[in-house]
């Protein structure tokens, strides 16, 4: 914990203290540990935390995207399932809200230290808290986006007795967890992608919020080359922070569209399960089908669970006539009226596939002979940075063990 092996950038100092010995304060910021490209193995650490306040830890760091454990101390801790989670970030933004699958309860004492251990191997990790014998929390799919990078400790808290052992990892396996719906033909999974846009809003008297002012559907772009195809995330997550988190910036709600097409064999009705966050509308053929919002900590727009994306945020029928059907979404990342931006995103799954086709919306520019959907997604039209470009591009090749010959 010598301040020669750490680059600092906020409030940081380094203290001594009797019991702890060296320790690391970071009270606003966060601290870099130099010369360090941790991939796999064990981080242990002890921690003690600030008045309740949010903090954590970010490993495999590239400039502005890692994966993170995240602590949310309080006096509930042992029965909250919001005290601990793993997130990935992107574009400095932390998904926090699209990945409540990975948070629960810990037995963390938010007034004194605590001893975290991190075992992480591939694309797992196992945290373990205060001596826990079995994980404290289970992480089956890591998607920060690198499988190495340095290692940073965020405030408010202090930190010490810091230890990193490269490559030990307790016989955790270093495959991802099978992802049920990566064969699950109920996801809407073939999306294209508009160039995020300002979002017009107002005051809602009802919710005391600035909202979105509903779009019409007559402002959906025409041009071709303003759609772009969009790869999942695990879980059939349309996860828009990953690839346009760099739009979300500044204190104005951002918006886009989505849209797919869906052939039916006859017209029918499709019960459809919805997640997103946080402002919502969905067209069938240019008429509005549903409508809603997602936004955290409003009571009465805030859904189930706790204003977290999940398929139980809502639902609606989907009016399907023989053919081609044109479904387009318009999403925004309303968080406190526009003056955060984290977590965005959808997930929409049709109740059963019956007597119905998705249409593959790629353009030939997605089909880059030995890049996987992500990859190809990042090609010479991208909608994110040459360099951000090339970052995820790369990351998503050596996630998917392939050469990445569009990058």
């Amino acid at each position: 914990m010598a301040p020669a092996q750490w680059r600092t950038k906020g409030d940081v100092s380094f203290q001594h203290d009797q019991a702890k010995q060296d320790v690391l304060v970071v009270n606003k910021g966060y601290a870099e540990l130099k010369n360090t490209n941790f991939s796999n193995g064990t981080i242990e650490f002890d921690t003690k935390f600030v008045g309740g306040r949010i903090t954590g830890i970010t490993f495999r760091q590239h400039d502005d995207e890692a994966d993170a454990l995240y602590f949310r101390p309080s006096a509930d801790c042992a029965v909250s399932d919001e005290c601990i989670q793993y997130m990935p970030t992107a574009h400095h933004l932390f998904e926090w809200d699209l990945y409540g699958q990975y948070q629960t309860h810990a037995p963390i004492d938010p007034d004194g230290w605590n001893h975290v251990k991190l075992v992480l191997s591939g694309a797992r990790m196992s945290v373990f808290i205060n001596g826990a014998r079995s994980p404290t929390l289970a992480v089956g799919t890591l998607v920060g986006g690198f499988p190495d990078g340095s290692i940073r400790l965020h405030g408010p808290a202090s930190y010490a007795h810091l230890s990193i052992a490269p490559n030990v990892v307790d016989g955790l396996p270093a495959a991802a967890s099978s992802d049920p719906a990566k064969s699950d033909l109920r996801y809407v999974r073939h999306w294209l992608a508009s160039k995020p846009f300002v979002m017009p809003s107002r005051m809602d008297a009802t919710f005391q919020e600035n909202t979105g002012i509903d779009p019409v559907y007559s402002s959906v772009p025409k041009e071709a080359a303003s759609w772009k195809p969009i790869a999942l995330d695990p879980g059939g997550l349309v996860n828009l922070t990953r690839w346009y988190g760099d739009a979300q910036t500044g204190h104005a709600i951002i918006g886009i569209w989505l849209k797919t097409t869906i052939n039916a064999d006859h017209a029918q009705i499709k019960h459809v399960d919805i997640g997103w966050t946080r402002e919502v509308w969905v067209f069938v053929n240019g008429k509005l089908v549903f409508a809603n919002k997602n936004l955290y900590g409003i009571e009465g727009a805030s859904k189930e669970p706790d204003g977290r994306l999940s398929l139980t945020n809502g639902s609606f029928d989907l009016p399907l006539r023989k053919g081609a059907n044109h479904i387009v979404v318009a999403l925004d990342d309303n968080f406190g009226g526009g003056a955060q931006h984290f977590g965005w995103g959808l997930k929409m799954r049709l109740a059963n596939v019956d007597g119905i086709d998705q249409i593959d919306g790629r353009d030939a520019r997605a089909h880059v002979t030995g890049c996987s959907d992500a990859q190809a997604m990042h090609g010479r039209d991208g909608p994110v940075s040459a360099r951000s470009r090339t970052r995820q591009c790369r990351a998503a090749g050596k996630r998917a063990n392939v050469v990445a010959p569009c990058c």
